[in-house]
């Protein structure tokens, strides 16, 4: 049985969520608590599977609070709940909340969030996906320029100059940094090639992705049939990222949340990095299965490994500390309509951006990935007339990425 604890000032709201919740969740032991304090003194007497805070309340705030239970209880899935606007672009990007309500909040859309980041967790704790990562040695740790990265950045001490030094040393990475600065994401007019400069333009979270991507690509060692196959995926998740923040931005999500997209989307494909460099041979098989015989690539993940790129990613970066939710987009990409909210969000962009890229560069397919959109998804949303736009973004960015490439 799951515990779900519901934090809110209003003793009202908590009554009729007891009420309601008893009859349609049984299956959830569900703790009430009128303030921070008493939240927390649950958490420390009972494991919460979920916590749903409201921001403002008097004392500790919702973001007070859940920033205390992901110290305290890292794997608590923290939902916050908030009727303020402003409030909205900081919880979204970089709160201590897994996930971001509006209020008023609809029920059934509440209920659903907490069954999703339930199954998620769920997920990321099945059995044949814990075996498969347990027999691959290669992602014990991540690479050293990124931990280098990190260390830097949680750094106080550490200024520009030493995150432009950990850049500089690592020639590929510089070299992706420079491809990604000059991109059609920045839109600029003359080419960028000071590292100091592209560092400071694309952000340190992007930043870190590359770094991460990049290094288990130079860590492979192996045939060089397979190292042509991770070039072309480490270029194509780029490309997918810059896509993906471009249709973002596109659909008024804002800078803030867009400039996390490009990140996400270079790290979309990390569960395929892992297995070609760990498990060659049985993603020859899978490549087979989907160019020859018309099968999903999840479907031919599922059949070879007992499970898919998208929840191996999830693992390993939850596993290696990245917020909860760029775990989820990647877990979610290629299924977006089982995250119950409708609205336009980077998981939605980075999806379309994903089949859209495919779709351009005349992959071997039966049929054409456009042909493959999830069109009922993309009508709840309201976003049916935007397809051709954003296919423009698409071949724009694969255009620009040709010339950068060659």
């Amino acid at each position: 049985m799951n515990n779900v604890l519901f934090v809110d000032d209003d003793e009202n709201i908590l009554n009729g969520l007891r009420r309601r919740l008893h009859a349609i969740r049984p299956n959830w032991k569900t703790h009430f608590a009128l303030n921070g304090k008493m939240a927390l003194e649950m958490c420390g007497n009972t494991s919460m599977d979920v916590v749903v805070s409201d921001m403002r309340m008097p004392g500790m705030d919702g973001s007070s609070l859940l920033e205390k239970i992901r110290i305290a209880h890292p794997e608590t899935t923290r939902i916050i709940l908030s009727g303020f606007a402003e409030d909205e672009a900081v919880l979204r990007t970089v709160g201590p909340a897994h996930q971001y309500l509006a209020k008023p909040c609809d029920e059934i859309l509440l209920i659903d969030t907490i069954e999703n980041a339930l199954e998620l967790k769920d997920m990321l704790q099945h059995p044949a996906l814990r075996a498969l990562m347990s027999g691959i040695d290669a992602i014990a740790s991540p690479p050293d320029t990124y931990m280098r990265l990190v260390k830097a950045l949680e750094d106080p001490m550490a200024g520009n100059d030493r995150i432009v030094a950990i850049v500089s040393a690592d020639i590929a990475l510089t070299a992706e940094v420079l491809k990604l600065t000059n991109s059609a994401y920045f839109a600029i007019t003359q080419k960028i090639s000071s590292v100091s400069h592209a560092v400071r333009m694309i952000g340190m979270d992007t930043l870190k992705s590359l770094a991460l991507f990049v290094g288990l690509f130079q860590g492979f060692k192996g045939p060089s049939h397979i190292t042509v196959r991770l070039n072309l995926l480490c270029h194509r998740s780029q490309q997918i990222g810059v896509t993906a923040a471009l249709i973002a931005e596109a659909e008024n999500l804002g800078k803030q949340v867009s400039m996390m997209v490009p990140s996400t989307g270079m790290l979309s494909h990390i569960g395929s990095l892992v297995l070609l460099m760990n498990r060659a041979n049985e993603m020859e098989q899978v490549m087979a299965r989907v160019e020859n015989d018309n099968v999903s690539i999840i479907a031919a993940e599922q059949e070879v490994f007992g499970a898919a790129h998208p929840e191996i990613g999830a693992y390993l970066l939850g596993l290696w500390g990245f917020p909860s939710p760029l775990v989820q987009a990647v877990a979610f990409h290629h299924r977006p309509a089982d995250v119950p909210e409708r609205v336009m969000t980077p998981l939605s962009a980075l999806y379309f951006a994903q089949m859209l890229c495919r779709d351009i560069n005349n992959e071997k397919r039966a049929k054409p990935y456009v042909d493959q959109i999830d069109m009922a998804y993309l009508e709840e949303l309201g976003k049916t007339d935007r397809l051709e736009t954003w296919r423009q973004i698409a071949i724009k960015v694969n255009n620009q990425y040709k010339t950068l490439t060659r």
